[in-house]
């Protein structure tokens, strides 16, 4: 028999001890048959505890969607419990009545947002929590952004503001005269000139930065120009302070209440005050009780000029150390704040660096403000009620890991995006030493009535190997609203074009989805992954320097087709994880080299990567080429007390600032010139070159692969263990919302770990399972690993090393009942290596051939309006719904049937049976012989079920559940009122049900007994 050995003796076909298999162990909860078949780790550490039943704290939470404050209590309290009974243990409070059919009658004055029946409806939710230990997070204000009365009205000037410019090109020699040129759509009497600058054109669209005059000064009393061209051609300009009108994006009319001037912090004072009078005055102290956090959502912005404040060029002069005026034309930009990322225009420009220059200290000045400004005096105000604050700044073009530091709580949304970005956000948290990233998830676009469990899972492991370790699932909605049809109201899938959103997004789970029933078995998922993912601390290996500023990079080669940096991609390939640092973290006092590590706050790094491509912003900032002279100094310090660093491409060229550019440029140069000669230092033409350069370094991962794999680890340590999370983010979501593509993932795993052995921490049941298969030497215990595309799993080392298997010919190594056994599903003989020297043979004998069950029949329900759509079908092969008559417009559970006789050699000792399902479109749940086999609801590759099995007849059932899409499509189709919209949708229906093909696949078991040694 042949063997597939890989490294030192491993063999790479074993599923950890049994992971592929999702192991032979089961531990099935609310009344189901529990099965034992030993290997289980003591039960004596608090971790494990909180893994096998995770409590409410540690459990994933909603967004809970209100049309406005006409809601009723008792359905309040009814669904506070329904989501509580899925497994959620909290959720985030978003009221939308913009949202709402706009056709229908307005709510009257007296029971809007911020009245006195809104607070009642508030308390009335948050005592229903407290009665559920369920958590209450706040929505700052209607809809999002933060928008506030107290900025609105005679406080408007306490509201958002923008910089606008308009423009006109002279040739002189000529006189100007008149107002400095306003926008277009901008009225005079709203705006407020900040300053006129003409400035001479090198070529189109290209300003000669030398010859810029500031001709504010020369405005008369009327603020009339009258200005002696030169001779040559100029650009005058006007830029003017202007409020941006923005309201939150459910507005539902020009009363609603304005966005704030989030840099000024008067404005968000005066909110935050707003919010005392109408819910804090009287509900504090329950808040406190229920609630962890305020939520500011997405900063989604649709004003085209920069953001701004009243005091902007005095904040700019002192923080910066120079008069912007003269310079504003480098911000001359339309679009770069807006949520349409491709949108972003530079209409003029200063030739050669000066404009990228300005522009990237406008943005630190922005950056800056934002968190002097709003979220540390909204944080202070939380934290005064004993809460904290919680906010999405990424959307701008801030830095955003800087942005991100400064929240209680990093929020990622990333709308199934790359990795990368996740870890770019959730990293900003790590260096501030916050304890919590969360990730809404399940926000697709044209995802409405389709998003599977699959996909949502599949999400979620992609958020937790960005470092996310809270998941918000988006979302759970108030059942009823105006004009809302069946089968509930969602906000975010209308008939209606509500500001634009015809287009459908993320998934309304309320109990009326037929995949309500199978949302339970994910959310003991989520919560036991989060459990892990809190425990202790984090510990990352390598820290990657990027000066990135907003949402994400444009047209930038240096991307993966998922969008993913590939500096990203070929460190994780090679099993190092990572965080990004800020340019503000690296040249603060506090980062220091100690023992050879990067120190910052909590977290420590074997390794710096610096990556100047990475700066790269919607067109209108680039510092590919450049760094802040204050780092560059700063690295220098780090080579000298031995941190060992790789550059990406290219040493910077230049600085980033324009105050003195000449002698930052000098002091940079000067910085390389050392880094260049320092032995610690290394340069690298391309990302898939540094994992080498960091070994030449000595510096290995804690988690290091045997071949490069798409596989991201995540490792956190406590006291008495280290913990990895692994994913094979391969593949990706394909039109129907399926996961297609990828690769399985299979290579061995050396973890940095002495005399601890591994052990598997099943996210789906709550067991720890011992692993019998793994090699233990010269520090590191180095395991097998088999994981299809999507597939997670977490390895855990607490227990002190014993008796185990350093390779094998069987398939795999199970612990029980404190022994090994070796199994496999090929017959004959198979042998194995101990770990103190000895061998063992066993013959598994013959095994009968795998049997692929026919004779399926299916009963469906099917979910309606109204009424009954219930079917049974005798299915001569398993098929796809679609192509079924009788189920082609159905939605809802189909439960497939069918009996198995099995002879001798299939039960017994040592024997058993693993059941492959194939493909399948929908939840899954398993049972034979009406025993629930696994509570996976989203289909494993394979589930043992061998101690299920008896010998003769065994009835094996497979349920399965799909979502509601070909119903609603087929609504649609029949011209049913209210569904039309699933016609405009790309995709009009998804596969449905169990296609398989489905396998029951013989194992055999045996005592792995050494030989006597003679």
């Amino acid at each position: 028999m042949t063997t597939d050995q890989t490294g030192p003796g491993l063999d790479r076909r074993t599923l950890l001890g049994g992971v592929g298999a999702l192991g032979a162990t089961l531990v099935l909860p609310h009344g189901d048959a529990y099965v034992h078949t030993g290997g289980e780790v003591s039960d004596g550490g608090r971790l494990a505890r909180a893994f096998r039943n995770p409590g409410p704290r540690l459990r994933p939470r909603f967004t809970w969607w209100w049309p406005g404050p006409v809601v009723d209590d008792a359905e309040l309290r009814a669904e506070v419990a329904e989501m509580v009974a899925a497994g959620f243990g909290g959720a985030q409070l978003f009221e939308a009545p913009g949202l709402v059919d706009p056709s229908g009658p307005r709510p009257p004055e007296r029971l809007r947002w911020g009245t006195p029946h809104w607070a009642r409806r508030v308390e009335a939710a948050l005592r229903a929590a407290r009665d559920h230990d369920f958590r209450i997070d706040f929505q700052v204000s209607s809809g999002w952004p933060w928008s506030s009365p107290a900025v609105s009205g005679e406080h408007a000037a306490l509201a958002q503001q923008q910089l606008v410019f308009g423009h006109r090109e002279v040739t002189g020699p000529s006189t100007f005269g008149g107002v400095p040129p306003l926008p277009g759509g901008v009225d005079r009497r709203d705006a407020r000139l900040v300053a006129a600058v003409a400035a001479r054109l090198r070529s189109k669209a290209v300003l000669d930065p030398g010859h810029v005059t500031d001709l504010t000064p020369t405005l008369d009393a009327q603020g009339h120009l009258r200005w002696a061209v030169p001779g040559g051609r100029w650009v005058v300009f006007g830029f003017w302070q202007a409020p941006t009108g923005q309201r939150a994006n459910d507005s539902t009319g020009p009363e609603d209440p304005l966005v704030l001037d989030q840099l000024d912090a008067d404005a968000t004072r005066a909110a935050a005050a707003d919010l005392d009078r109408r819910l804090l005055d009287r509900l504090g102290p329950l808040a406190a009780e229920v609630a962890d956090r305020f939520h500011e959502d997405s900063l989604e912005f649709g004003f085209t000029g920069l953001l701004w404040t009243g005091r902007f060029l005095e904040e700019f002069r002192a923080r910066r150390g120079y008069d912007l005026t003269v310079h504003l034309p480098a911000l001359a930009v339309i679009g770069w704040h807006s949520d349409d990322l491709e949108s972003a225009r530079q209409v003029y420009d200063f030739s050669g660096d000066a404009g990228r220059r300005i522009r990237h200290d406008y943005n630190t000045t922005l950056t800056e403000l934002w968190v002097d400004n709003h979220v540390r005096p909204a944080r202070a105000w939380a934290r005064g009620h004993g809460l904290d604050f919680q906010g999405r700044a990424h959307m701008l073009s801030m830095d955003v890991v800087a942005a991100n530091k400064a929240y209680a709580a990093p929020d990622a949304d990333p709308f199934d995006g790359p990795i990368g970005f996740t870890r770019t956000i959730t990293s900003g948290g790590r260096l501030a030493g916050n304890t919590i990233a969360s990730l809404e998830v399940g926000d697709i676009t044209y995802g409405d009535y389709m998003i599977t469990l699959e996909a949502l899972k599949f999400m979620a492991d992609k958020g937790f190997a960005g470092g996310v370790n809270e998941q918000v699932l988006h979302g759970f909605p108030y059942k009823f609203a105006e004009g809302a049809g069946w089968p509930s109201w969602w906000p975010w899938s209308s008939e209606h074009h509500l500001g634009g959103r015809d287009y459908g997004f993320g998934e309304g789970f309320t109990p009326a989805l037929p995949l309500w029933r199978h949302l339970r078995p994910l959310a003991d998922y989520l919560a036991r992954a989060q459990t892990v993912l809190r425990a202790g601390h984090p510990i990352t290996d390598i820290a990657i320097y990027r000066d990135i500023h907003g949402y994400g990079r444009v047209d930038d080669p240096h991307t993966d087709e998922r969008g993913d940096p590939l500096l990203n991609a070929a460190l994780a390939a090679s099993g190092y994880s990572f965080d990004i640092v800020d340019p503000g973290t690296l040249a603060q006092e506090e980062t220091v080299v100690r023992d050879g590590r990067l120190v910052v706050g909590a977290p420590g790094y074997s390794a710096l990567v610096v990556e100047l491509d990475a700066s790269k912003n919607q067109g209108v900032l680039d510092g590919s080429d450049a760094m802040p002279a204050a780092v560059a100094r700063r690295l220098v310090s780090f080579a000298r007390d031995g941190l060992p660093i790789v550059f990406v491409g290219r040493f910077p060229g230049r600085g980033v600032g324009y105050r003195d550019p000449g002698a930052e440029d000098a002091a940079v140069r000067g910085a390389v010139a050392e880094l260049r000669r320092s032995p610690r230092v290394r340069l690298v033409r391309e990302e898939a070159a540094v994992p080498a350069e960091l070994e030449r370094l000595g510096v290995r991962p804690d988690m290091a692969f045997d071949r490069p794999q798409q596989v991201y680890g995540v490792h956190r340590r406590t006291g008495t263990g280290d913990y990895w999370f692994l994913c094979n983010t391969s593949g990706g979501l394909d039109e129907t919302i399926r996961l297609a593509g990828g690769a399985t993932a299979r290579f061995t795993a050396s973890f940095a770990i002495t005399d601890r052995a591994p052990d598997l921490w099943d996210l789906w049941t709550g067991e720890i399972r011992e692993m019998g298969l793994f090699r233990a030497d010269g520090g590191r215990v180095a395991v097998p690993v088999e994981l299809a595309p999507g597939e997670s799993v977490v390895i855990g080392f607490e227990r002190p090393t014993g008796p185990h298997v350093e390779s094998t010919t069987a398939e795999s190594v199970v612990v029980r009942g404190g022994g090994l056994r070796l199994r496999s599903t090929r017959p004959g003989p198979a042998s194995a290596r101990l770990a103190d020297g000895r061998t063992a043979t066993v013959d598994f004998g013959s095994l009968p051939r795998p049997l692929e069950p026919s004779g399926w029949t299916l009963r469906v329900d099917g979910a309606v309006p109204s009424g009954e759509d219930r079917h049974t079908l005798r299915l001569e092969r398993l098929a796809d719904w679609r192509t079924i008559p009788r189920l082609r417009e159905t939605s809802g559970t189909g439960t497939y049937r069918t009996t198995v006789v099995l002879g001798d050699g299939w039960t017994g000792e040592g024997r058993g049976a693993y059941l492959e399902l194939g493909r399948v479109e929908g939840g899954v749940q398993v049972r034979i012989g009406g025993r629930r086999v696994h509570p996976a609801s989203v289909a494993p590759p394979r589930i043992d079920v061998g101690p299920f099995l008896r010998p003769g007849r065994n009835v094996i059932e497979v349920e399965v559940t799909t979502t509601l899409k070909n119903r609603l499509t087929a609504l649609a189709e029949r011209g049913v009122p209210g569904y039309s919209r699933f016609l405009k949708r790309p995709v009009k229906t998804q596969p449905y049900g169990l296609l398989g093909p489905v396998r029951l696949v013989p194992y055999a078991d045996k005592p792995c007994e050494p030989e006597r040694r003679r």
